[in-house]
């Protein structure tokens, strides 16, 4: 019995375990940790070497806003802005990638995909910057007129060859459903199908065993009755 009260007992706390370690990777699913060893250059200033918290306010945005953190996310040192990202394999690396640096420049952060997501975010350069970035990693790089773009501000993709081609704006909203298919009544329908006869006569489906095993019961209680009477 004891043996059985602690595996109940046991198996109880496993499972809160569990539930309160779901919810915590739930509340820190777009705010991870950041630790560098050398000045790194983010939208429109460098971070000193350091740990940080890096988070995102709302992934269900279009342009992302996202903040750079100190060590225990009591100080916001940057706001800057991103777009969305998509990998296709995932890996269980460093969350962070770094564009190829540029002569006499620090390291430039790219991206960033949360561990074991398909989805993420990449970082949006002031032209300046983006152009530098461009040609000495040989990739596209994504600018805005400043460092923290305004909702209206044009995004832009910069070339190695320097060379702009401007993202889509946002959509203003998500468009509305279609309406429903027009629902038609046939000019004759059918006349519904008679309701069935009810009998007459319900079937005998009652038993009378029941009434006869508490007449037994009865008898078997009188004639005890009377023997211990006749005694």
């Amino acid at each position: 019995m004891k043996t059985l009260k602690g595996i109940a007992v046991f198996s109880a706390v496993l499972m809160v375990g569990l539930l309160c370690a779901s919810r915590a990777n739930a509340d820190v699913a777009w705010r991870t940790p950041l630790t560098i060893s050398e000045p790194t250059e983010v939208p429109g200033m460098v971070l000193e070497p350091g740990k940080y918290i890096v988070q995102v306010l709302n992934t269900k945005e279009t342009r992302m806003v996202v903040q750079f953190l100190n060590e225990d996310g009591s100080k916001n040192i940057t706001t800057v802005m991103a777009v969305p990202n998509y990998r296709v394999k995932v890996t269980d690396g460093s969350p962070f990638t770094y564009f190829q640096r540029s002569e006499g420049a620090p390291q430039a952060l790219k991206d960033w995909f949360y561990v074991g997501n398909n989805f993420g975010i990449e970082f949006i350069y002031p032209k300046e910057t983006a152009v530098r970035i461009a040609r000495a990693s040989n990739e596209t790089v994504y600018s805005a007129p400043s460092a923290r773009p305004e909702p209206g501000e044009q995004i832009v993709t910069i070339s190695p060859e320097a060379k702009e081609v401007p993202l889509p704006p946002p959509p203003a909203a998500a468009p509305a459903p279609p309406p429903p298919p027009e629902t038609r009544v046939a000019e004759n329908p059918p006349p519904p199908p008679p309701a069935p006869e009810r009998p007459a006569k319900l079937p005998a489906t009652a038993s009378n065993i029941g009434l006869l095993a508490l007449a037994g019961i009865a008898a078997l209680g009188i004639a005890l009755t009377l023997r211990l009477s006749a005694r």
